[in-house]
């Protein structure tokens, strides 16, 4: 006999609970903490459970999925949801309300900030996560070789930025990796990025639903990007590019520069150790982005549990081993802290990463994702096919502003009454 993780109850190996569970498996990062984490250590810390994983893939392969098992009404029993699929799934009964398990085995009390795990206005808590994404945020990571190499000046502006990218045109150089499918990189963080390199609180004001998409910064922002387009800074064709693809076309050096989280840093620090980062060059004169960052993540990301699951208790279980699990990996392989306090303490933090966090630290100004807190499903499955368009460098800002603003505008409305009602 042995006793079940996190109670006094005992079991025999012939009982084991059968959970099937919808993996994100298009990065390095989550088949890392999927096989050398969540798999690895089931045995030790979840004998009584036996996992059934279905490889979802990811972006909109993996919000496509996941909807059609919303819609069927026969979910996973658990899975990883970003907030802006969440809320979909809550408003169809299909999530299980985590509040008694968290409390019942004090999981609560695992967290340094409560914010990664505070109940709704009714009580309830659908999701559990890590809290590793108040520590990431978007980054522009440069060769410093490279630019030593053909004497390129770090740009601290956008027209730097783009009188750098002709530079390493005329070299044959891809200037900026990004990965364009489905307009991912845009989608995630550069349009936003973009907004706060001219006006961070115009992303606030986002976030909020206080203004819309006819905003000027914002409009300036979409023509900036586009702009970039024309100007060659990203791959050819980077519309068709995916994820992995566009992190090896920097780690091998055929891309000067790589737009992405900083939950990329260890990899680039072993495959491109002359890797370094730079804030991003401002769109306006006064604003200094190191002042203002954006971080990934909402309430709603996280480890999420079939309201109809046959086993609520082990399922549960095992949504808050995942958790805990994502955040040794972060702990262990990045060095990186978390919310949730595994024990683990990060020691031995590069250089690099230190050099990552403090700036994080020091920022006045800490906005989250709008693409993660704010877009709804339908914002946020037009928002990527208008991303996908500007970045073939033939689609308008106007264009693009005359679909989403109407799309947004009810998005906006939604926002505001959520507000008011946690309020």
């Amino acid at each position: 006999m042995q006793k079940k993780a996190g109670t006094s109850e005992t079991f025999t190996p012939a009982q084991k609970v059968k959970i099937l569970f919808l993996s994100i498996s298009d990065s390095d990062v989550r088949e890392n903490i999927r096989e050398n984490y969540i798999k690895a250590n089931m045995e030790k810390e979840m004998p009584d459970i036996e996992v059934e994983y279905d490889l979802g893939g990811g972006g909109q392969d993996y919000a496509s999925k996941l909807k059609v098992y919303n819609s069927s009404g026969n979910m996973p029993d658990v899975w990883f949801s970003e907030q802006n699929l969440s809320a979909v799934v809550i408003a169809s009964g299909n999530a299980l309300d985590l509040a008694p398990y968290i409390y019942k085995w004090e999981f609560d009390k695992k967290f340094t900030e409560k914010e990664f795990i505070m109940p709704d206005k009714n009580g309830r808590i659908y999701s559990v996560q890590s809290g590793n994404d108040r520590f990431t945020t978007p980054r522009l990571w440069y060769h410093k070789d490279l630019f030593k190499k053909y004497g390129i000046q770090v740009p601290a502006t956008y027209e730097e930025l783009l009188k750098v990218c002709g530079q390493l045109n005329e070299k044959g150089i891809v200037p900026i990796s990004i990965i364009g499918r489905d307009g991912w990189t845009l989608n995630l963080h550069l349009l936003q990025t973009m907004i706060m390199s001219e006006d961070p609180q115009v992303a606030l004001d986002m976030l909020n639903g206080a203004t819309d998409f006819t905003n000027p910064v914002i409009k300036r922002s979409l023509e900036r990007i586009r702009e970039l387009v024309l100007a060659g800074a990203f791959p050819k064709n980077a519309v068709n590019i995916g994820y992995e693809p566009a992190i090896n076309m920097y780690t091998s050096g055929s891309a000067a520069m790589l737009a992405a989280f900083s939950w990329e840093l260890p990899k680039l620090e072993k495959l491109s150790p002359d890797s370094d980062f730079m804030p991003w060059p401002s769109s306006r004169a006064g604003t200094f982005t190191k002042d203002a960052v954006q971080y990934w993540g909402a309430p709603l990301s996280g480890y999420m549990v079939w309201a109809k699951t046959k086993n609520p208790e082990a399922a549960a279980r095992f949504a808050m081993y995942c958790a805990t699990q994502d955040a040794l990996y972060y702990n262990i392989e990045s060095k990186a802290p978390t919310m949730l306090n595994t024990g683990v303490r990060t020691e031995n933090t590069s250089v690099l990463a230190k050099k990552n966090l403090e700036q994080l630290d020091m920022a006045e100004i800490k906005v989250p994702s709008i693409w993660s807190a704010a877009f709804n499903t339908r914002t946020s499955a037009e928002i990527s096919i208008q991303n996908s368009k500007l970045l073939t460098g033939r689609y308008s800002p106007d264009e693009y502003i005359r679909v989403i603003n109407p799309l947004w505008i009810e998005n906006a409305k939604e926002i505001r009454e959520q507000n008011c009602d946690t309020h």
